[in-house]
């Protein structure tokens, strides 16, 4: 699949939430079906790491959502997108060093946010394919069932099977907040701290601010 620069992908996205907004929700299963799997099979290990989460403390459920977010998310290219401008001026040895931090710190972000259960359930509202034949599945994280945020999905084809591409929780994308942040860090101290920030992130998750 050819695909854009990032400003115009996320200005589809940003459409697309807009649009499905002002309709209902059928069932697109027939198209979108591949792409709603990826997403409800992702959830579903979020929530099976968090009735577990006491039990396997942060390592564990770093452990077992490490392969899940591999499988479900296409985490090279999104962290490719996050660096903007500034990916095509890195050395290939420095771009697979912020692929490995990135994915690590994805990774950990998870496993810090999702560590308790206590009634969550995710809830999908509605999918519809956007351009460039993306499909947004758009769902709701509950608590014995009152709504706590709306998470919606980017999910693109990519070599044959789909992959989780951006997130919007609540409105925010999180691509467009770590591309922020992170080109900010690198504009600011250059590449080397950036690594350092999000390798003190994953240290601070695991080990620090949140407790398996």
């Amino acid at each position: 699949m050819t695909r854009q620069e990032i400003g115009w992908r996320m200005a589809g996205v940003w459409v697309a939430v807009a649009w499905l907004a002002t309709v209902s929700a059928p069932a697109y299963a027939a198209q979108t079906g591949p792409a709603v799997a990826v997403v409800r099979n992702f959830q579903n290990t979020l929530i099976a790491v968090m009735k577990a989460g006491k039990s396997l403390r942060f390592k564990g459920r770093y452990g077992k959502l490490m392969p899940a977010v591999h499988k479900s998310h296409d985490l090279a290219y999104i962290a490719q997108l996050t660096l903007g401008p500034y990916w095509g001026r890195l050395t290939p040895a420095e771009q697979q060093a912020f692929v490995r931090a990135f994915t690590k710190l994805t990774v950990a972000t998870y496993a810090a946010q999702f560590r308790r259960y206590s009634g969550q359930a995710f809830r999908r509202v509605t999918s519809q394919e956007v351009a460039q034949g993306d499909v947004l599945v758009e769902t709701e994280l509950t608590t014995h069932g009152r709504k706590n945020a709306t998470i919606d999905y980017l999910v693109a084809p990519t070599g044959g099977h789909w992959e989780i591409v951006n997130i919007v929780a609540n409105g925010v994308s999180d691509l467009a907040l770590k591309r922020a942040q992170y080109t900010d860090i690198i504009r600011k101290k250059g590449f080397p701290a950036l690594l350092t920030t999000l390798r003190g992130k994953v240290a601070q998750l695991s080990h620090g601010a949140v407790k398996g």
